[in-house]
């Protein structure tokens, strides 16, 4: 019994000091979100998308001010119009506002249909560059700097990533 003890407690001893596991993988982390607002291409591409946007909008105040003018048009000759006109003028106004809100939802489709388009045009033309990267750098895992929780600043290869799309997308 006292040898099987010493037994077990040589052997415990010995996986205690070889438990240490070495790995040869690297992996690292990368913000993609902040690589496409500073790369080049995607600052062109969200400004391209911001001035659409904007332009879509602007048709929308316009839309809105007309809306709001045949309103207060409508409040201003409630009293002086007959029943019959002023139930014109406010169907009028529903059905204006009606079309406002459809044209209102469709752009917002649009432009949501049309960002994620590009978007994803640009991940096509990037992931190759990062996929050489990895494989010039031995790396076996990229990780998104989200799903970090702690790290070592050298692992971040946010902005070689950025300097690559730079150089390649000029």
């Amino acid at each position: 019994m006292k040898k099987l003890n010493i037994y077990l407690f040589i052997f415990f001893i010995f996986f205690l000091f070889n438990s240490v596991s070495k790995s040869d993988e690297k992996i690292v982390f990368l913000d993609i979100e902040f690589a496409v607002n500073n790369s080049n291409i995607g600052k062109k591409i969200l400004n391209d998308l911001d001035q659409t946007r904007n332009n879509e909008i602007q048709k929308l105040k316009i839309i809105e001010k007309e809306l709001k003018f045949q309103e207060q048009e409508i409040n201003n000759v409630k009293n002086i119009i007959s029943k019959e006109e002023l139930d014109n003028k406010i169907n009028e106004f529903k059905k204006g506002v009606k079309e406002f809100k459809v044209k209102k939802n469709e752009i917002q489709k649009n432009f949501a249909n049309s960002k994620n388009k590009k978007l994803e045009e640009l991940f096509k033309k990037i992931n190759p560059l990062i996929i050489g990267y990895m494989n010039d750098n031995s790396i076996e895992m990229i990780i998104g700097k989200n799903n970090v929780y702690l790290a070592k600043s050298n692992l971040d290869i946010t902005k070689k990533i950025i300097e690559l799309i730079n150089k390649n997308f000029n």
